[in-house]
């Protein structure tokens, strides 16, 4: 059954952040391409110690990112980009397109992410402007992924139930966690480097969105 609602996460799910800007903010060239690997690897990581049950914080993230990209004093490279506040606006490629055509398809679409109070303006300036019924920052509910509460509190929200909703997130522990927690219908794994070969519901990209809703997934859109 077609969802009424799609959430989507933010950053790794529909932007990262900008290797130009960072590059410019440590004074250190980082390239974009290694920059995306980087954030899949380090998520995964990340995730997975968090799933034993470790918790580090987004400080452990960021020191496996910045190490993985080989910046300089990665330890001190988080508080020299101001832990990336603001500078989570790069598009991946082909988001944009796909959730305005998930739109014209008739899916409602809403941003729900784990943030700092700066994803509505870094979704704005990455170009997504407009494209969403409703952007949702943890910063402003004061619950985070993957309590199922903040889940709840988003359809609720948006006045739709569980059933009726899909979730597309980067993190096996945060996204896909929570949503299932919450008794969402679907939990979508976007894992473009191939890192989650356990789990059967994935996506390489946002991007594929489209031809997954128009049942058009002969294509490899979903894998396990």
């Amino acid at each position: 059954m077609l969802p009424e609602v799609i959430l989507f996460d933010a950053g790794g799910t529909l932007v990262l952040q900008s290797a130009s800007a960072i590059s410019h903010q440590l004074s250190y060239p980082i390239d974009e391409a290694a920059a995306f690997e980087a954030h899949y690897r380090s998520m995964h990581a990340y995730a997975r110690r968090r799933l034993t049950g470790v918790d580090d914080g987004w400080a452990w993230w960021q020191l496996h990112y910045f190490t993985a990209l080989g910046v300089p004093d990665p330890d001190l490279a988080g508080e020299r980009i101001n832990n990336g506040f603001g500078l989570w606006f790069h598009p991946i490629a082909g988001t944009i397109q796909a959730v305005a055509e998930l739109s014209k398809a008739g899916i409602r679409t809403a941003v729900l992410s784990n943030s700092d109070g700066s994803v509505t303006d870094s979704l704005s300036r990455a170009g997504f402007d407009g494209l969403f019924e409703m952007v949702l920052d943890s910063h402003d509910l004061g619950v985070s992924k993957p309590d199922p509460a903040i889940f709840r509190l988003a359809l609720e929200r948006m006045q739709v139930p569980p059933s009726r909703a899909w979730y597309v997130g980067d993190s096996i522990f945060h996204d896909v966690g929570g949503a299932a927690t919450a008794g969402l219908a679907r939990a979508i794994l976007v894992d473009p480097l191939d890192l989650h070969d356990h789990y059967h519901d994935r996506i390489r990209s946002v991007a594929e969105m489209p031809d997954l809703i128009d049942g058009l997934g002969s294509a490899g859109v979903l894998r396990s």
